[in-house]
């Protein structure tokens, strides 16, 4: 299952603390994994990620570049080390190693981490889309309409918000088999989409605001990067 193209605004601010990006290697790796170039940037961030006072935005792109490689233990092995000192994106490195779980079908793993996501930031809705994606997997077709059912609420302007109704229509009239199957092909399609995303949007914020006081982008960064998404959160 793969991702569709994305389009995100990425302002990287040229008064980042040096303290934050130690060596050329943070910035190289950074550039080329927003470049959708993951075989090339991860071993540029695997030495980023040595450094002192690494910041925790890294781990996450070396997680996901692993991610897009497939390379799943190496993916939730990088989220971990970043989550031991996260703070702002402490749910995202739970969400993702959710993700990774997922993605070597090992649903009871991810909805554990789905779980932690949730508890470290509870109106945080992809944790909610991707859990009940899980749930449905795990044959807990209850579970997942309540999950689908908080994801509505906390982002009822979801472009996906019509398809997921029509999921939950479909499991509370206890569908056919094929109905089901339907169900849960779309469910994971919408959880895979909201999840990328999700991160995304959340990057691109974080980034807007560290340069809400300049104007300039740093070497490389190219304004607006497409994603060719070739990775999936299920295979």
């Amino acid at each position: 299952m793969y991702f569709p193209r994305m389009l995100v605004v990425l302002v990287l601010c040229l008064t980042v603390p040096f303290s934050a990006w130690p060596t050329d290697f943070a910035e190289r790796g950074t550039r080329l994994f927003m470049e959708n170039r993951p075989q090339e940037a991860v071993p540029l961030l695997e030495m980023a990620v040595r450094e002192a006072d690494v910041d925790e935005k890294l781990f996450l792109y070396l997680g996901i570049a692993y991610h897009q490689l497939q390379r799943w233990d190496d993916a939730i092995a990088a989220y971990r080390k970043g989550l031991a000192s996260a703070v702002q994106y402490r749910h995202l490195f739970l969400f993702n190693i959710a993700n990774a779980f997922f993605s070597q079908g090992r649903n009871a793993f991810a909805i554990e981490s789905y779980d932690q996501a949730i508890a470290a930031r509870s109106d945080y809705a992809p944790a909610y889309l991707n859990r009940a994606n899980a749930r449905m997997k795990a044959g807990n077709h209850d579970g997942a309409v309540t999950d689908y059912s908080l994801y509505l609420s906390l982002d009822p302007g979801s472009s996906q918000a019509e398809n997921i109704r029509q999921i939950i229509d479909l499991l509370g009239r206890k569908a056919a088999a094929e109905e089901m199957r339907k169900a849960e092909e779309a469910a994971r399609k919408l959880a895979e989409e909201q999840a990328r995303q999700a991160f995304l949007d959340s990057v691109a914020r974080s980034l807007r605001e560290t340069a809400e006081s300049t104007t300039n982008l740093s070497a490389g960064s190219g304004g607006v990067q497409a994603y060719d998404d070739d990775f999936a959160l299920d295979d």
